[in-house]
Order: C-alpha cells, then structure tokens, then sequence
C-alpha cells in the first residue's frame, strides 16, 4: 500500500486542480443590457455560465407582479439549477432600478404599461428582437413564470413557435376573477374578512365599466391593469398547447386557490395524450415555500431532468 501512496497523492492533487479550473472556467455571469421594443429602451438581463450552454434549451422567465426590479434577484431561483444554464429575462417598463417593494411605489409609467396583453407583445417582440433569441429554431425556447407571470407565458408559448416547453408557479387554471371568488366563500383572510362575493361581483363590473382608469385602483392596482387580468381564462390556452407543460403550486397558496391549479390538473387527466404535470407543494405558500423547504428552488432545479423528458423530475418526498 505504501508504493501507490505517490500516485494516490499526485491523482489527488491533479483532481484537486481540475475541480478549481473547471470552478474558474464555469463562472455564473449576469448581464444587463438594453433593447429597443416598439421603439421604447427596455432593460434585459441575461443569466448563463462561461461555458458553452450545449444541453437543454434557452429559459425565457416571467416574474410576478409589482414593480420589483425583479432583474437584481431571479438569479437567486437558479442556485440549485446545474451548469450549464442559459436564462433571459425582459424587465418590465418604468421599473426603479434597484427598489424592491414595499419601499417602492410604481411610477405612472410603469402604472400606464402593466397590462397583461402588452406584456404578452413584449415578450413576443424580444423573442423576436435580441440577436440570440431571434435566431432560435422552432421548439427550442422554454418559458418560465412564476404567479402573474403564468398567464404572460401560458400566452407567450400559444404564440410563438420557438417555444417548445412551458413551466409555472405560482398560477392556475381559473380566471382571476373566479379565483378571489373561491378565497371570499372559503373564507381564507383577507378576502373573507374586508370583502364578500357581492363585493367583488359589484367591483367586476365597475372595472368593466371604467377598464381604462388609471385613477381608480382595487388591491392596490390601478382598474386598467385588472382589466386586462381578472377576466382571462387560462384553461382554453393550456388546452390548446401541444408541447409539455409543468405547473407546480402550493397547498396554502394565499394568493391564487389551489382549486384553480387542481382544475388544470383534473382537466389533463382526462387528455392523457397531453405531456402536462402538476406539482403540489404540501403546506407550502405561493412561492411554494414552507419552514422545512424552499420548493421554488427545487422546482427550477427539476426543469433540467425535465427539459430531458425525465419523468421523475419533479418526483421528490413532499
């Protein structure tokens, strides 16, 4: 034993040095740039390793609602996600860079921009605009959103043919509408408590009669961005897709039921033939995190093997 102690030392050392280049050469990079969408400056961010990205397609994010600089921090969804990665994000209009809410109020032009359908077209208008995206062959983009963002890249992929996968968190298959309507019977806080369903049947009309106000707001929303939400019904989209789709939600979700993702879920048992899983989190809250685990993580973590076709992906002790 004691003549391979040598060699056991110098394999050692060499495994030592390779683990550190291969560190140094596989640096994780987030970039900000900017574009030009209809003729508007936009912020993007583009988050990849310095190796090639040769395995798995580029990731296309949305994020949820606000006016976060959501840019500064989704990076951080990605710590469990192995090399190589390859992820863009398109800022919203009229975000303060650097503010994080509630410290942040939004600016009116970010008030004047927040509508569902524009950000739709934006999204649909960078896919087509920056230099590596536009190149992209069909099937090759996946797109990501998370709660507000569900809906923006349920309609991103039923538009675009680059989009070859869809993965959500946070978002169901209800309308928005409904879903408030579901909290207010249930008597979840503080839908049960401030407002009624007559309350809110009163406010969907209100809304519809005044949809482009930007003075009356509803939840902290100005009525022209509800307009563009409360009413979307995300169940016909989904339905039409033909690529595979992963939906993941959280028992406790607070702020979307989780009927509206069980709806997605018992609609899909009955198409078999459709590529679609749903993934619930026991216990967990709408970032789909309880004190035990930080089920966003894992779940980006999982778009690999399921980028793959891995059944077993997301198939975790829960």
């Amino acid at each position: 034993m004691k003549h391979l102690m040598p060699y056991l030392r110098q394999l050692f050392l060499m495994c030592s040095i390779f683990l550190f280049l291969n560190d140094a050469v596989a640096a994780r990079v987030l970039e900000e740039s900017t574009i030009s969408i209809k003729g508007e400056e936009r912020r993007y961010f583009h988050l990849y390793d310095s190796e090639p990205a040769l395995d798995g397609p580029i990731i296309l994010i949305m994020s949820g609602s606000g006016c976060n600089d959501f840019g500064s921090y989704f990076s951080k969804f990605f710590t469990k996600f192995l090399s190589p990665i390859n992820v863009y994000l398109l800022e919203k209009p009229g975000i303060n860079k650097g503010v994080r809410e509630p410290d942040n109020k939004c600016s009116k032009e970010f008030n004047a921009a927040d509508q569902l359908d524009r950000r739709v077209e934006d999204n649909l208008e960078f896919l087509k605009t920056e230099a590596t995206l536009r190149k992209r062959a069909k099937h090759s983009v996946a797109v990501l959103g998370f709660s507000e963002g569900g809906p923006v890249a349920l309609q991103v992929a039923s538009k675009s043919e680059k989009i070859g996968w869809l993965a959500v968190g946070g978002s169901g298959g209800l309308p928005q509408s409904e879903e408030f309507l579901i909290f207010a019977d249930r008597g979840v806080q503080p839908y049960a408590s401030l407002y009624s369903r007559d309350y809110f049947l009163k406010t969907y009309i209100d809304i519809k009669q005044n949809k482009n106000s930007l003075e009356k707001e509803f939840f902290g929303h100005p009525y022209k961005y509800w307009a563009s939400h409360l009413f979307f019904d995300p169940l016909p989209v989904y339905a039409g897709l033909d690529i595979p789709i992963v939906v993941a939600m959280g028992e406790k979700d607070e702020s979307v039921p989780i009927e509206s993702g069980r709806i997605l879920h018992e609609y899909f048992l009955e198409h078999p033939e459709k590529n679609f899983q749903f993934i619930e989190f026991k216990n967990a809250n709408h970032g789909l995190y309880t004190e035990k685990r930080d089920g966003v993580l894992e779940f980006v973590a999982g778009l690999q093997a399921w980028f793959k076709g891995d059944p077993q992906a997301f198939n975790q002790e829960q």
